[in-house]
């Protein structure tokens, strides 16, 4: 065990034993302490952590309090002893050189509240999806001549308000303030790290790397992003708790988080069998923050609501 850790990874994890040795191996040598919340596994997790702890001496293994990812998160917060904590979920992995351009860039900026940087989606079948950033156009644009690493600036919160370009696997943050703002909302269910990440910005500096430093995996089966319907509800209620604070910083802001709230629920609604009222809320979305991708999908979703299956 490191005695004076410079960093806690914390990785939460349930039924993860396919995922855990690249994750865990992704880490990279340094003086890191390790927490892995075991939150209630029924597959062969807690035999793979016993292996893995006893080839990896920065390892320690919490036992989760079975209420999801957000309290087993939190549990591993108020254990750590590290000044900063980045996230890593079981089943993405970090890439060379990520720690350490964040370790210099809070190093850099003591005062910054949390960093991130961009990450790349991963089908499970490894087909590279594009990267965050290439996804959410207006948070590119805005940066298009940023360097390679940089502060938000004074309305950090309403960028992160208006396209979510914050990947948990992604963030390195301090502590103490993760600590002050009482970690992840466990009530969410989902969407509890877009809420944290917007508590955050309104209490420190935030800084972005442009560098991809994660891979994502999309889609694994049974992970909570499948929830199309109580994400976009989850979604919708952060919304509504930061709407007037991005509003001030930033109006803009709004009608581009209210574009892919829409677009949220969109999803939703087509994931419950529902084509008329997708279309009719991808075509708001559209509406909201016209570009050809919103329109694509909006006559996507129109041709299966006229011409279902």
């Amino acid at each position: 065990m490191t005695t004076h850790p410079s960093l806690t990874v914390i990785i939460p994890a349930r039924n993860v034993a396919a995922y855990l040795p690249a994750s865990i191996g992704s880490i990279g040598p340094g003086p890191f302490e390790i927490l892995v919340v075991d939150d209630g596994s029924t597959d062969a997790t807690p035999q793979v952590l016993v292996q893995l702890a006893a080839e990896e001496p920065r390892l320690r293994v919490l036992a989760g309090p079975c209420q999801g990812v957000s309290a087993a998160r939190n549990l591993a917060i108020a254990a750590a002893r590290a000044p900063l904590v980045a996230f890593l979920d079981a089943d993405d992995v970090w890439l060379p050189g990520k720690v350490a351009a964040q370790l210099a860039l809070h190093r850099a900026s003591p005062a910054m509240g949390f960093s991130f940087t961009d990450y790349r989606h991963v089908s499970p079948e490894g087909e590279d999806r594009g990267t965050c950033f290439e996804y959410w156009p207006g948070f590119a644009a805005r940066h298009a001549r940023s360097p390679a690493r940089f502060r938000l600036g004074s309305d950090a919160l309403a960028q992160i308000y208006g396209e979510n370009v914050v990947g948990t696997s992604t963030v390195m943050a301090r502590t103490d303030l993760l600590r002050q703002c009482q970690g992840f909302n466990a009530h969410l269910g989902t969407a509890e790290d877009w809420d944290l990440w917007l508590r955050l910005a309104a209490l420190a500096p935030v800084g972005c790397l442009k560098l991809v430093g994660t891979n994502y995996l999309m889609h694994r089966p049974g992970n909570l992003s499948n929830n199309a319907i109580s994400r976009a509800a989850a979604l919708r209620e952060v919304a509504s708790c930061y709407r007037r604070a991005a509003r001030a910083q930033n109006p803009a802001a709004v009608r581009r988080c209210e574009a892919g709230l829409l677009t949220a629920e969109a999803e939703a609604a087509a994931a419950a069998g529902k084509p008329w009222r997708a279309a009719v809320k991808q075509c708001h979305a559209m509406l909201h923050q016209p570009r050809p991708r919103a329109a694509k999908r909006a006559a996507a979703m129109l041709l299966r609501a006229i011409r279902p299956a």
